[in-house]
């Protein structure tokens, strides 16, 4: 879920510095985020600011599966963008090994991937999924492009505060990240991060399960 940003004055500054400098509490404030002023977390956005989309990267670059109007796909969400051919569209425009299938596919752990409507969906389409070892975000490659994402984002929201531009509506906003997703420069991020999952993947093997020391 990518998000607008807020339209109040005080809400829009500190979601733009969010993550750049610190905020200093009381010690009794320590877990209280509404007196930043800021929501960080996508599952608090409104819907009116979010744009729940799902997409994958490869060696090829990224390419969006589908953008929806909830938070969240239920099964049967899902189940009908696979057997529409979406996910195969998705995987054919990054210029797979295999021109025909069957495709592997890494994905996270929401349930309403491996409920039986997706899996008979998946098997139509010839697909497979490699399910991530639960807590192991080192081995979800996209969610580093996701952070590459928001950070492009977010410095495109200061730009637009610092000149003092008007927050853009969430028409405007869905173009604004369509165009960045597009870009030569994001094609070569979501690249690099994909093929840079086979390293980790050997340094989780030789650290016995790590993807570092500590």
């Amino acid at each position: 879920v990518l998000t607008v940003p807020p339209n109040d004055s005080t809400d829009r500054e500190n979601y733009c510095r969010y993550g750049d400098t610190h905020m200093y509490r009381k010690r009794d404030e320590a877990c209280k985020p509404e007196l930043a002023g800021d929501n960080p977390f996508a599952k608090q956005v409104p819907m009116s600011r979010a744009i729940p989309m799902w997409g994958g990267i490869s060696a090829g670059g990224f390419h969006h599966v589908v953008y929806h109007a909830d938070r969240k796909l239920d099964e049967n969400e899902w189940s009908d963008v696979v057997r529409q051919g979406k996910l195969v569209a998705a995987i054919k425009a990054l210029d797979p090994v295999n021109k025909r299938g069957p495709w592997w596919v890494i994905a996270d752990n929401e349930s309403f991937l491996r409920t039986a409507m997706s899996k008979a969906a998946y098997r139509q389409q010839k697909i497979k999924l490699w399910g991530i070892p639960p807590k192991s975000p080192d081995l979800n490659p996209v969610e580093k492009f996701w952070g590459w994402v928001r950070k492009q984002l977010r410095a495109q929201d200061f730009a637009d505060l610092r000149a003092r531009r008007r927050v853009p509506g969430k028409t405007a906003y869905t173009l604004r990240v369509k165009k960045l997703l597009r870009s030569a420069r994001a094609q070569r991020v979501a690249s690099n991060i994909a093929l840079g999952l086979k390293r980790v993947c050997k340094q989780v093997a030789k650290n016995k399960g790590a993807a570092s020391k500590a």
